[in-house]
């Protein structure tokens, strides 16, 4: 059981344990606990800890032989965690496994709190289907498993094999899966484009040592979806009117990883940059700011955007 418990859902189970005590204090040892979660003392421990480092209201008791904690004011969890965060970022890290009931399940947790929430669309895309859901779960095994896989694309019944999946993403609202292909690219392929997927032609599994350059790129360098592996970065150069200025300014929230603030002009605009792979991955963006926003180089990058919109202006005709 202990396996199939959302991270998010095992921090629950342990405030609720809190409450439930008379003296507030829990330790890694406690025998409901350990039955509810079916996990050992160091992971509920751990579990624990986390909490801890997120929230004032549980703190370390000294001097007990067995490491206590001690909850030392009611938390409510979900409201809390997006309170801490402007970008509730911390909430999707507890929900990393990507339980859609998690969200459903947080607007029943906060009803006295719906005059300040509203959850107009669920955070995860949904793999509600039958064949998502056994679509999903193969995946999931095969990230954990380190293993090949073969899979179907649901539109051109095109099959790919002998691909080493890395992990399973959530960007731009859509899953993804990051694999390596035969060629030894990094790519990431649509969850909800997968038909089918299936054992690979190579059945042994792939060391983690292997592919730690893709991982890391995963890690550190992947901007969006459309971000390609192993290509040179470009810098783009954008001023953002004035009339949109104060959403570029340095201290405001990045829309892009690579956004870097250069300056605010004397007419109130702001000057900043963005690094890309490929036109597809700015471009969006870029376009969903216009008028306001406008490439101040390089000139490739000005002419593909200028090639987009003529081609949209011929659509309209």
């Amino acid at each position: 059981m202990g396996k199939n418990i959302s991270t998010l859902k095992k921090y629950k189970i342990i405030i609720e344990e809190f409450e439930n005590s008379q003296t507030k204090q829990l330790t890694a040892y406690d025998e409901v606990l350990r039955d509810r979660l079916e996990l050992s003392p160091k992971q509920i421990d751990r579990l624990i800890r986390e909490l801890m480092d997120e929230f004032d209201s549980i703190v370390l008791v000294d001097g007990n032989r067995k490491r206590t904690y001690q909850l030392i004011k009611p938390i409510d969890l979900f409201v809390e965690a997006f309170d801490k965060s402007e970008d509730i970022g911390w909430l999707f890290n507890m929900a990393h496994d990507g339980d859609p009931e998690v969200f459903k399940e947080l607007e029943e947790f906060t009803n006295e709190s719906k005059h300040i929430y509203k959850f107009q669309n669920t955070p995860f895309e949904d793999v509600s289907t039958l064949e998502e859901k056994d679509i999903f779960k193969k995946l999931k095994r095969a990230v954990s498993n380190r293993e090949y896989i073969k899979i179907q694309n649901k539109f051109t019944d095109e099959i790919f094999d002998n691909l080493k999946c890395l992990k399973l993403l959530f960007i731009d609202n859509n899953w993804y899966l990051a694999f390596i292909d035969s060629e030894d690219m990094l790519r990431l392929a649509r969850v909800s484009f997968i038909k089918r997927v299936d054992y690979a032609s190579k059945v042994e599994s792939f060391q983690l040592s292997k592919v730690q350059k893709q991982l890391d790129f995963l890690e550190h360098n992947l901007q969006n979806a459309m971000t390609l592996y192993n290509v040179d970065n470009k810098v783009a150069k954008l001023k953002a009117a004035p009339f949109i200025a104060r959403y570029f300014y340095q201290d405001m929230k990045k829309f892009l990883p690579s956004q870097e603030f250069i300056e605010k002009c004397d007419d109130g605009s702001i000057i900043f940059t963005i690094t890309y792979t490929q036109y597809l991955e700015v471009l969006p963006f870029i376009q969903s700011w216009m008028p306001n926003l406008t490439i101040i180089e390089p000139q490739e990058l000005k002419d593909e955007y200028l090639k987009k919109l003529n081609q949209g202006i011929d659509n309209l005709q």
